[in-house]
């Protein structure tokens, strides 16, 4: 799922030369289907859809395991083969079978809301440079960095905020009618009766 967000994010980052320019009252109709296809095929749309597949599929075999191994954890071999080419098949035909071009025509609407025929002639000109075009190269890349340093930063805050929870936890359950007191607060069985 990370990694449609990141999509997502790729494709509206394509709209990051527009901010701050105006444009003439003639030039703000909408993009054509073409133009908007246009600036798919430049920003290599398409071949990021594909790849982000793949890596969804990697990550869901990970997930498909681990819950094998969970609901059989006794297995044979051969179980887990079998399990294994039925998870691979079934992720190799949905991964063949996504209509990436119906995707990406069904999002031409959007851009054309968003944008103007100006605005996205400006984008395809930028993306489609070879500086636009090591941009792109290199985004995937210079995002995986920032998200490590951004999550260096995070990471002692995080663990700071569950060590407050468990504290906090720990003193509900020590307060009269917490966790602790349940079995002294319990109503009496029908046995007693």
């Amino acid at each position: 799922m990370k990694h449609w967000v990141f999509l997502m994010c790729l494709i509206l980052a394509g709209a990051f030369p527009l901010w701050g320019q105006q444009s003439s009252e003639a030039d703000r109709r909408p993009p054509t289907a073409a133009q908007v296809m246009k600036f798919f095929e430049v920003m290599h749309i398409h071949d990021q859809m594909q790849s982000m597949l793949q890596t969804e599929q990697k990550q869901m075999n990970i997930m498909m395991g681990d819950m094998f191994d969970k609901q059989l954890p006794k297995a044979t071999p051969k179980q887990r083969a079998d399990f294994e080419k039925l998870t691979s098949d079934a992720m190799n035909d949905l991964i063949t079978n996504y209509p990436i071009d119906d995707v990406l025509r069904d999002m031409i609407p959007v851009y054309q809301a968003h944008l103007t025929e100006s605005d996205l002639n400006q984008v395809i000109a930028f993306y489609s440079s070879a500086t636009g075009q090591r941009l792109l190269k290199e985004m995937p890349a210079m995002t995986a960095e920032a998200m490590r340093v951004s999550y260096s930063r995070l990471q002692p805050e995080i663990e700071k905020m569950m060590k407050n929870m468990g504290e906090n936890i720990k003193q509900m359950a020590e307060q009269p009618g917490g966790a602790s007191d349940s079995k002294s607060s319990a109503p009496p069985s029908a046995a007693h009766h």
